[in-house]
């Protein structure tokens, strides 16, 4: 092997998600290894829902804090002894709670979780004390730009009543009573499908149907969207006594559904999605204006978000924000190299294959494929497309969803 010359360079061309064929409400990835991974997803119980997201949000959060035979502490200890860890998640669609543990501890697990979680009572004294920790968090935060400036790049997107924007307030926490997380545990943690990752020896449909849980059927669709605001506009919070400032750019893109979706995707990449891109190179490489810099695109079912999000020193933040256009409008009118076009290509597929790297990461691809609607064959067309994409339509769809006039604009900091 002569080590002075690089390897061949590999196309990647496909990918096998080893997502497995869905016929109940109980999907399985096998795995080789000893520990197991059990989600249990509830469709109706994202914050989404919610007028006030604080009760879904709190509401599982707080799931396992205690009911009249077992204190919080007590759950806990019982979980540690088994060597299990639990994660419990609210997002915009879904409520999940995560079990992991030995695969001889699965039965135990989940006989602690679900009764824990059946049986929660939302105790006024746990209640209290969560929520004046949450209303402490909240004033630290208040004072910090980068939670300013997401705020209002939120507010200017998506409208300050949007469930995704809405802003949390010490009266929307100290609003969240027992009741109103009783009714959420009640009405939203019902309908649940599942995800289990785990060797296949393992019993898993009798444990869950021991436990009541229905397992034939159709999994349940998610909420629907509330489509966004995005009232072009900018917008200008004050964080006195902060010596950095604080820079968000943001606007609705197409859904994942939409033909151009993966060229805004790739478009994204160039400009500021991973660390070779032309924000980073050029703002903080090479004029060294911030010590970060990227772009991101978040999807939704019917749309995405873009934004732009960069911290600086307050009295530059007049140049980065020129710099940021003229990346963008540089895109615009250039066409991009095929050098740059084909590193930014095998990143990006390099990086979803890595997402697919071990039954662990399936499962949380499926996840959100499940979430999100995806159709089935959503990644096989990924591959195509990104390997199909030319310089020209770069260019194209720089000119066609990137337009700066039609960019929100916030800025927390020294104003």
């Amino acid at each position: 092997m002569n080590r002075k010359i690089a390897p061949d360079i590999q196309p990647i061309n496909h990918i096998k998600t080893g997502f497995p064929e869905i016929n109940s409400r109980l999907c399985r990835i096998d795995s080789d290894e000893e520990v197991f991974k059990l989600e249990i997803i509830f469709p109706k119980a994202g914050y989404g829902n919610y007028s006030n997201k604080f009760h879904a949000l709190y509401g599982m959060d707080l799931l396992l804090s205690g009911h009249e035979e077992k204190s919080a502490s007590e759950i806990s200890e019982s979980l540690d002894q088994l060597g299990s860890f639990v994660f419990k998640g609210c997002d915009y669609y879904t409520s999940t709670i995560t079990l992991y543990g030995l695969q001889e501890h699965l039965k135990s697990t989940l006989e602690i979780v679900v009764d824990s979680m059946r049986k929660c009572a939302y105790v006024k004294d746990e209640l209290d004390v969560y929520k004046e920790r949450k209303v402490s968090e909240l004033n630290i935060n208040l004072n910090k730009t980068n939670f300013q400036a997401n705020r209002a790049i939120n507010d200017l997107i998506f409208g300050e009543t949007h469930p995704y924007a809405l802003k949390s307030d010490e009266s929307l926490i100290r609003n969240v009573d027992t009741d109103s997380l009783k009714t959420f545990r009640t009405n939203a943690l019902v309908e649940p499908y599942f995800i289990f990752t785990g060797q296949s020896n393992i019993d898993i449909e009798n444990s869950l149907m021991q436990h009541g849980f229905e397992l034939k059927g159709q999994l349940a669709h998610t909420s629907g969207d509330i489509l966004p605001k995005n009232e072009v506009a900018d917008k200008f919070v004050s964080v006195q006594g902060s010596t950095q400032n604080s820079i968000r750019f943001g606007k609705v893109l197409p859904s994942r559904k939409d033909p151009d979706y993966f060229t805004i995707s790739l478009f994204n990449l160039v400009l500021g999605g991973y660390f070779g891109s032309r924000l980073m190179k050029n703002i903080r490489e090479e004029k060294g204006l911030t010590y970060g810099i990227h772009s991101s695109i978040t999807p939704f079912k019917t749309f995405s978000i873009f934004k732009i999000s960069s911290e600086c020193n307050k009295t530059l933040t007049a140049e980065v924000k020129k710099e940021i256009e003229k990346e963008i409008l540089q895109l615009q009118t250039d066409l991009i190299s095929e050098d740059e076009l084909t590193v930014a290509r095998n990143y990006m597929l390099g990086s979803l294959l890595r997402n697919f790297d071990g039954a662990f990461n399936i499962s949380e691809r499926l996840k959100a494929a499940l979430e999100l609607e995806t159709e089935s064959d959503y990644y096989a067309s990924y591959f195509k497309a990104i390997n199909a994409i030319t310089a020209e339509e770069i260019r194209r769809c720089a000119n066609n969803y990137f337009n700066i006039k039609t960019l929100n604009y916030s800025v927390a900091g020294e104003i």
